[in-house]
């Protein structure tokens, strides 16, 4: 064989070899989870440890609350004390956008990305999350992770009413939405400028009219709208207001035994919720072995401790036990009627729920 030829055949079989490695290039990280995946248990997590050890590093990028963040960063550094963890928090509209634009030009750093349930449908669309199969789902109800594996979530979010029990005796509490209307609580009620679990809760429950009807018959009450769930419980704790319309269980009862807050709260009929945050890996993960590990870690049972120390949520792990027990007993002990709003039903509501927010809640158009 000439020198030509010889030459000719070294180069297409170099151009073959590149481009049989190009595809797995490509899906490097959904083959590498799956290959991992089909391991017994043991040599599963051996494989996974090993190869974090290597990676050294994850990047996560987080809606939850500071404190439940760093909870969580805590506790995976503890159990995996080789991988340096760097939590960063994203939320709301603003959050997602630079998600998008990160991964539009082709630059986001996380290996592992959570959103609201209201902005995970935007991120599918994108097609940026790979396929993970955690063993522990078993431990959540089915609409508690994407059948493809694309995100988990470990917690859900109650929102209920809470007041301050120095100036509100407790059988002058309001019970329930409607008594929130009475002209006796004129002035005295806060609500978040972002209460979309209790509007969309509303939405499904009363349709949209009469939802916004009573928005606009609650700010026309007094209710002064402020930024922040944790903001409205500090508030209700000092007296400055003595109801509020939306906050968040753990939040109330943490603030009544750590920090001796005079408040109580009701759980109205129903109570409105969500699903928490939408966490899954992305397909550019530098270190998926170390961004899978984070995965099972937030679901497994030292996850649901570090989600208790957070604070804010509830864990939906089966048998989980929260960090506010008595929340627990009332939902399941089926006092509570619950509406968790998931991101399936967010075509039929968040157009029109965030435009009633905006209009009623925030520019106070009331007429």
């Amino acid at each position: 064989m000439s020198m030509t030829k010889i030459a000719s055949v070294l180069m297409a079989g170099a151009w073959l070899v590149a481009m049989s490695f190009s595809p797995a290039r490509a899906a490097s990280v959904e083959e590498l989870l799956a290959g991992i995946n089909k391991l017994p248990p043991k040599e599963r997590q051996q494989r996974l440890e090993e190869g974090a050890k290597k990676e050294g590093n994850l990047i996560v990028y987080s809606n939850q609350g500071l404190e439940t963040i760093q909870e969580y960063a805590n506790g995976f550094r503890k159990k995996y004390p080789f991988i340096k963890i760097e939590p960063s928090r994203l939320q709301g509209a603003k959050g997602l956008d630079r998600i998008l634009l990160e991964h539009r030009v082709g630059k986001l750093p996380a290996d592992v990305v959570g959103v609201d349930f209201d902005n995970i449908g935007e991120l599918l669309k994108t097609g940026m999350h790979a396929r993970y199969h955690s063993p522990d789902k078993k431990h959540y109800p089915s609409n508690f992770s994407d059948k493809d594996g694309r995100w988990y979530v470990a917690e859900y979010t109650l929102a209920v009413i809470a007041y301050n029990t120095n100036l509100v005796k407790p059988a002058e509490a309001p019970k329930n939405y409607q008594d929130l209307l009475n002209p006796k609580w004129k002035n005295d009620i806060s609500i978040d400028t972002e209460p979309e679990q209790a509007v969309f809760a509303w939405m499904l429950e009363w349709g949209e009219e009469k939802t916004a009807q009573y928005m606009k018959s609650l700010m026309r009450n007094g209710a002064v709208a402020r930024r922040g769930h944790t903001l409205q419980v500090q508030l209700l704790c000092s007296g400055e207001t003595k109801i509020a319309v939306e906050v968040y269980p753990p939040r109330v009862l943490q603030m009544k035994y750590e920090k001796k807050c005079p408040i109580a709260m009701v759980f109205p009929n129903p109570t409105p919720g969500s699903l928490g945050s939408h966490t899954g890996i992305v397909k550019t993960a530098k270190n998926p072995h170390a961004a899978a590990l984070y995965i099972d870690f937030k679901l497994s049972e030292d996850g649901v401790a570090a989600l208790a120390r957070g604070g804010g949520t509830i864990s939906a792990r089966k048998g989980a036990k929260a960090g506010w027990q008595e929340i627990l007993d009332a939902v399941d002990g089926k006092r509570v009627r619950m509406i968790l709003i998931g991101h399936d039903q967010m075509d039929q509501l968040k157009d029109k729920g965030y435009k009633m927010i905006e209009d009623i809640i925030v520019r106070k158009q009331v007429r």
